[in-house]
């Protein structure tokens, strides 16, 4: 009797949001993914708790803290820091295209505390998430395929138009 395709088990990698499970760096928010039990309200890979003023508080790790990540590299692009948004565009990309309904890498600069509304020309040195989530799993709601952490800026300097 042979088994149809209906019946082929098919191995998820993608059960908790976007990010494959392997992208993570520790085991156990590995298994975390791999159980999709955040999907039903249980754990979250990357979540831990820690002690604020004696009382447990439940807080995410940084994402190169919590995820593989490539080596570190020069980027030269475009960064729009709005809203609820931290969009990077690298140069080799249509700056036309580069906008939050079509911006694919998250931008972590840790460089100022909150969102301008402004757009740079940004060069610096960073490291890119290794695994990139499909379509998200990155950035502000898991909106975007994959995070870019700033570890040392070269240049910026405020564009003169949102698209430049």
């Amino acid at each position: 009797m042979g088994v149809s395709d209906e019946e082929v088990p098919v191995f998820d990698i993608r059960p908790y949001g976007d990010i494959p499970y392997m992208a993570y760096i520790n085991p156990i928010d590995q298994q975390i993914a791999l159980s999709r039990s955040a999907a039903d309200g249980g754990d979250v890979p990357c979540m831990r708790e820690k002690m604020v003023d004696g009382e447990p508080v439940n807080t995410m790790l940084p994402t190169d803290q919590c995820v593989f990540m490539e080596s570190a590299k020069v980027w030269h692009g475009r960064w729009l820091n709005h809203y609820e948004h931290s969009v990077f565009c690298p140069n080799e990309v249509d700056q036309k295209e580069c906008n939050e309904a079509k911006a694919d890498i998250w931008l972590t600069p840790r460089l100022f505390g909150e969102s301008n509304g402004k757009s740079y020309h940004i060069s610096f040195i960073g490291r890119k998430t290794r695994y990139s989530g499909e379509p998200g799993g990155y950035g502000h709601l898991g909106s975007y395929a994959s995070e870019i952490v700033v570890d040392r800026v070269i240049s910026i300097e405020v564009a003169s138009s949102p698209v430049e």
